[in-house]
């Protein structure tokens, strides 16, 4: 698979844009759009562990609805599965995130040995 991001960029004065970059079994990618001022209301990553990667603008990442973790360009964040997530654009241009979420098993799901 091949995309380009950049072609896929849409933002809306409205509210924010989600664009699915892939799907596969284990895991899937969007980019989240957001305009200045705009958020992703609070929503749970109970079997998802999260990766963000901010690729062009300013943000912050409320965890669990305590931890605030800025949002810029040429970082990386990461979240174990379990955790709930808030994004808001918190600069004066657009904000563009790569998102990667990684399904995990549930605790009573995981294997066990075989004798």
């Amino acid at each position: 698979m091949h995309k380009n991001m950049r072609e896929m960029e849409q933002y809306s004065e409205d509210q924010f844009v989600v664009k699915g970059v892939y799907k596969g079994a284990q895991s899937e990618a969007m980019l989240l759009f957001l305009m200045p001022g705009q958020e992703m209301p609070p929503h749970p990553h109970e079997r998802f562990e999260v990766v963000l990667v901010p690729q062009q603008g300013l943000g912050v990442m409320t965890v669990d609805g305590a931890k605030e973790v800025d949002l810029a360009p040429d970082t990386l964040y990461y979240e174990p599965a379990g955790h709930t997530f808030c994004i808001r654009n918190t600069g004066n241009r657009p904000l563009r995130v790569l998102i990667t979420l990684i399904r995990v098993e549930a605790a009573d799901q995981t294997s066990v040995p075989k004798d």
